[in-house]
Order: structure tokens, then sequence, then C-alpha cells
């Protein structure tokens, strides 16, 4: 997945920093639930076994599947953190308009 959001400030991504199409949930350590919607859970994880050190990811997953996707990949601060709430606030309320007009799964 090539359109992940990095905290990389505008510059191109490096072909080693390709992030892993797919976790294991079981793998990462939960933050924070957003919630579910349009048959996907969205949620907040910290990551502490990245080459860059521990980082926020924001994943979505099948609600029935153990495995998610990483959308965002945010540094490990405050600053950090409040974004990964943003992101995960829009993605999860994206799902609910895309549920409410009969598109979901």
């Amino acid at each position: 997945m090539s359109n992940v959001i990095r905290p990389t400030f505008g510059a191109r991504p490096r072909p080693e920093d390709a992030s892993p199409a797919v976790a294991s949930v079981t793998k990462l350590r939960a933050v924070r639930h957003f919630g579910q919607a349009a048959g996907y859970d969205v949620a907040m994880v910290r990551d502490e076994q990245t080459k860059q050190g521990p980082v926020f990811k924001v994943v979505v997953g099948l609600s029935d599947g153990s495995e998610v996707e990483a959308v965002a990949i945010l540094p490990d601060t405050s600053e950090g953190e409040a974004d990964a709430e943003v992101v995960g606030m829009a993605i999860l309320r994206t799902l609910e308009v895309i549920e409410a007009t009969g598109r979901g799964r």
C-alpha cells in the first residue's frame, strides 16, 4: 500500500519504507477503538517494532477478521497521537457516510 499517510513532511517514500500490507491485531497494542461502520473496524494502535521506533498507526480491517491494514503512521508523540485521533475519526465518519448511502459491504 503506497498511499499510507506518513510523517515524512512531503518527502517521497523510499522503497524500503513500504509498509507491510496487513498486520495481525494480536501483534499490535490497541490504544483506541474508534468504532465500526460499513463492515469495518477503525482503531489506533501503538507499534513498537518499527525501524523508526515506536509509532501510532491508524488501522482499518474487516469487522469479521483479525487482520488490519495501516492507513496512517504517525510519530509516538502527543502531536502524533492527536493527529492519529483526527485521522481515525475522519475515516470512521467516511465509513458511516458510505454505510448510510447503502454502499457498504
